[in-house]
């Protein structure tokens, strides 16, 4: 089926001069986390004291990882959501860009979806581009940029059957709190619908809730 694809926003607002961005000293539109440098990623490692970890870096072939990912890495990542989830759950993608697309072609394209904005544009577009219906809730900044439980309430239809979140959020980098993550999870089993979670940054958190 043809894919009606979306100019990314970046293409039209990232600017990397301060004469493009109207002569600020600062962009505020970048909304990715600042990398490490490899030195700094070794001397924290260190500071951890998990030198194990540093010599499984050193000692590491540059031969093809596995297309699915490897078995510690799965391993890892389950070890993230407790007992019940195990390596044998756990899908590896290059990118979450990639999996949130494949997910929202796999499961949104013949329903109704609820996303929010503003928000990383695969999480708000990747069901629109499968064929799917799209409402968007407007995050707001008077409550902090959270999701408003009656407003996802009043968005549900009758074929409402996936919704998608970005947690922690990019690009405001708000957080939800346990309790309002239980509610949407248990307003999505009262009326079916797949809850999607994006999590890439997950643990950068200042303050966990």
């Amino acid at each position: 089926m043809p894919v009606n694809l979306t100019e990314p926003w970046s293409k039209k607002h990232k600017s990397v001069t301060k004469a493009a961005s109207g002569g600020l000293p600062y962009s505020l539109s970048n909304s990715f986390a600042q990398p490490l440098s490899q030195p700094e990623l070794i001397r924290f490692t260190e500071e951890r004291g998990d030198q194990a970890l540093i010599d499984d870096w050193n000692q590491h072939g540059l031969e093809y990882t596995p297309n699915g990912g490897s078995d510690d890495l799965k391993e890892e990542i389950a070890k993230l959501y407790g007992d019940e989830i195990t390596s044998a759950n756990i899908l590896i993608f290059a990118g979450a860009q990639v999996a949130l697309q494949t997910a929202a072609f796999a499961l949104a394209r013949d329903c109704h979806t609820i996303v929010f904005t503003p928000g990383y544009q695969s999480t708000v577009e990747a069901a629109g581009h499968s064929g799917g219906s799209v409402t968007r809730i407007k995050l707001k900044p008077e409550n902090g940029w959270q999701i408003d439980p009656d407003e996802v309430v009043k968005a549900i239809r009758e074929d409402t059957r996936y919704m998608v979140i970005n947690n922690p959020h990019n690009p405001t980098g708000t957080s939800c709190s346990l309790s309002l993550l239980t509610e949407l999870v248990e307003i999505a089993k009262r009326h079916n619908i797949r809850f999607m979670s994006d999590e890439v940054y997950r643990n950068l958190e200042h303050n966990e809730r």
